[in-house]
């Protein structure tokens, strides 16, 4: 029982290990600033106005398009907590 418990400890904060910095990274340039792919926001992102609503409606203060022309998604962003 105890080695069972050992090992899903271990898997969950390896899984921690690969997924966390995806969900959640740094803002290049400001290093108080976290972004997450909106939860919401549907369609391609062109409209950086129409993004940061739908994230200030997530309750973020800030959004943004970020990604290729083929691949654009909306960000939101905000003050990432230490």
């Amino acid at each position: 029982m105890k080695s069972s418990m050992q090992f899903i400890s271990t898997l969950f904060f390896l899984i921690l290990l690969v997924v966390g910095p995806g969900v959640m990274k740094m803002v290049e340039g400001q290093p108080q600033m976290c972004e997450t792919e909106s939860i919401n926001f549907t369609g391609f992102c062109s409209k950086w106005r129409t993004c940061k609503r739908v994230c200030m409606s997530e309750g973020f203060p800030d959004g943004k398009c970020n990604g290729d022309f083929f691949h654009s998604r909306c960000m939101c962003m905000k003050p990432c907590a230490m």
